[in-house]
């Protein structure tokens, strides 16, 4: 029997009808009515009026500014941060590596949108403590911080991006052959020479592709440029997007913003595959040495603080500071044990208050995406990979196309593709939230798919099973560790979203993350402080799971 199902099989076909019917609705028809609305104006007449206002639009070209800036200076901060970082824990002796590492992913686990809430409380200009105190120790003038500027913005998300460059160099690092090294140094090279002249240069393509996804996190931030630049009167053009969806909405015109920016998402991929396939990069061979570490000397404890000090800034201090504000009676007052309090966990889940609905709304949708998304990994995967069906790598890709796509860009399709019919409902912000992170049980899934040997189920069906049983019983037991961690990841992530959540969510289907903002822009920071504790320890609980459960090949993955 030919481990392929037979053409005429009607369980394929079914199979292929659903997966392409979903792909399209989650994915090809939102892309292609963002694309189609950028060409049509206000009067609903063909024409390229939007694109002609992208050039004299004041306000779009000055959040392009603004957004050109600021991925740059992020960029540059995380490598800044997240290089050094990476070769201090991967390469020198410097203790508390696992404290450091630790505090680093709690960094990337916190959102932007939530740091943002910790820094007001520590650093707004007046009342922020971290002022108060440095002001009253120090006996300074004035307030040395100001998160309330495009500085405060580009710290925030630097502080939320740089994890991504650490841990792509240092697992870099840790793979590198040290026999390059040591060939370097046999030639008389010295340590910091055969780091920079070596070392660097072999980890390169973990730079260009981490510095590439932090530029392109960056571009589709929107909680924290939404929450600064409304203080600091300024805006990128996530925010400018959002804007124009606001009352009057200018549907055109937003879309003719949104593909400007996927094209440069697409020529940022492109040009990183270009550099790493025209390069030559083999680092491993088959018998490769574990590297030496360098020995700092003098110098472990001061690095060991400076790297404290830096992930202390990036994580435990915000966190700290958002558990803090959570439990203070109101902003401003003293840390005194008398103006401390639950009421605002409280007011979360108080039936009378707004904040009950949109958790509830939150985790029905996270529980849903993550169900729909697994299951719909797993027969995509089955698909691609036992299947000979004519197409199976085009629908690879468009499954893929969602997750390159920036967060709010693909929320402007779903939107458009929906307003007329789901506009104001959960369902279509699940179908955002999947076309989203699909991509992610996809993967995971087709990993694991493709260690199974086909042979397996095989001998069910010769033993008499249907296709369907031999499934079941034979590959799905196989495939449910990962289906379990990309299951947890993709919950963690739906109950966090809030580019896509912002533009889709109307009165009735808040969201905890876009109520977040509400209570920020409203000037109930205690209250939101009280939401993002929450969400950050139920997506620390389901990353924790995830890496405690998931087997070696899952956690290994690029």
């Amino acid at each position: 029997m030919s481990r392929k199902a037979a053409p005429g099989d009607p369980l394929q076909w079914l199979v292929v009808m659903l997966v392409l019917l979903a792909c399209g609705a989650l994915v090809g028809y939102p892309i292609a009515m963002l694309v189609a609305h950028s060409f049509v104006d206000d009067s609903g007449h063909l024409g390229i009026k939007a694109f002609g206002l992208l050039l004299t639009d004041n306000g779009i070209k000055a959040a392009a500014l603004n957004s050109l800036f600021f991925i740059v200076d992020v960029t540059a901060g995380c490598l800044a941060i997240g290089v050094p970082l990476a070769w201090l824990v991967a390469r020198t002796d410097v203790p508390a590596k696992l404290c450091i590492r630790g505090a680093i992913a709690v960094a990337f686990i916190i959102p932007s949108f939530i740091n943002v809430i910790a820094w007001i409380f520590l650093a707004a200009p007046n009342s922020g403590y971290l002022n108060k105190v440095l002001v009253s120790w120090i006996g300074l003038a004035a307030p040395p911080f100001n998160i309330f500027s495009f500085g405060g913005l580009v710290f925030i998300e630097t502080a939320h991006l740089f994890p991504i460059v650490f841990f792509a160099v240092a697992a870099a690092l840790a793979n590198i052959d040290a026999s390059h090294e040591q060939a370097a140094r046999m030639l008389g090279a010295g340590r910091w020479r055969t780091t920079v002249t070596i070392t660097l240069p072999l980890v390169a393509p973990a730079v260009v592709s981490s510095a590439t996804l932090c530029m392109l996190d960056a571009l589709s931030s929107f909680g924290a440029p939404a929450a600064i630049g409304t203080m600091a009167n300024f805006s990128v053009l996530s925010t400018a997007i959002y804007g124009l969806l606001t009352y009057p909405p200018r549907l055109a015109l937003a879309a003719a913003v949104s593909l400007p920016i996927v094209l440069f998402t697409l020529a940022c991929l492109w040009g990183q595959q270009h550099y790493l396939r025209r390069n030559n990069f083999v680092t491993v061979s088959g018998k490769a040495n574990a590297p030496q570490l360098m020995g700092l000397g003098p110098w472990r404890y001061p690095a060991l603080v400076l790297a404290l000090t830096l992930v202390g800034c990036a994580a435990v201090l915000p966190f700290c500071a958002l558990v803090v504000l959570s439990l203070l009676k109101a902003f401003g007052t003293e840390l005194a044990v008398g103006n401390f309090g639950l009421q605002h966990y409280g007011a979360v889940f108080d039936d009378s208050f707004t904040v009950l609905p949109a958790v509830k709304n939150s985790l029905v949708l996270a529980l849903a995406g993550a169900t729909f998304c697994v299951a719909l990994g797993i027969t995509i995967a089955w698909l691609v990979e036992r299947t000979t069906v004519a197409g199976r790598g085009i629908i690879s890709a468009v499954v893929m196309v969602g997750y390159g796509f920036p967060s709010i860009i693909l929320g402007v399709g779903v939107m458009l593709g929906y307003i007329n019919a789901l506009y104001g409902t959960l369902t279509i912000i699940l179908i955002a939230y999947m076309a989203r992170h699909l991509p992610i049980a996809f993967v995971f899934v087709r990993t694991l798919v493709k260690q199974v040997s086909p042979e397996l189920e095989e001998a069910a069906r010769i033993l008499g099973a249907g296709r369907l049983r031999s499934l079941i019983d034979i590959t799905y037991p196989v495939l449910r560790p990962a289906a379990f961690i990309a299951w947890l990841l993709i919950f963690s992530l739906c109950l966090r979203e809030q580019p896509m959540s912002a533009i889709l969510t109307q009165s009735g289907t808040e969201v905890m993350s876009t109520m977040v903002l509400q209570f920020i822009e409203d000037g109930s920071i205690e209250v939101a402080a009280a939401i993002s504790v929450l969400i950050v320890v139920v997506s620390m609980v389901a990353i924790a799971v995830a890496r405690i459960f998931a087997p070696r090949q899952i956690l290994e993955m690029r």
